[in-house]
């Protein structure tokens, strides 16, 4: 059984919207790591894991000419996904 209210004259059943804060976000550049992770990783560091990652790769394919724009690619996908996991240490080595 449900109790009746009492409303004051010229109340109505109408939703009260309720303010809440504004946050201010920063975006980072697009081509950031940090676009997709909490943790910083200096520029200088990534760029040496994405030359190891390329070079193992070049070497898997018996150093082969001709591929090293495409090594450097897939390796710097490959090393900003495993950042962004959090499956790489951030000290600035991929080997502990």
């Amino acid at each position: 059984m449900k109790t009746p209210t009492t409303r004051a004259p010229g109340v109505s059943n109408r939703v009260v919207s309720i303010r809440t804060r504004k946050r201010h976000v920063v975006i980072p550049p697009s081509n950031s790591v940090v676009t997709r992770s909490a943790a910083y990783i200096e520029p200088e560091a990534r760029d040496a894991m994405i030359a190891e990652a390329a070079y193992f790769r070049s070497a898997h394919r018996g150093f082969e000419p001709g591929h090293e724009v495409d090594d450097w690619l897939a390796a710097e996908s490959d090393i900003d996904a495993a950042l962004s996991r959090g499956d790489l240490p951030l000290g600035g080595s991929a080997c502990p």
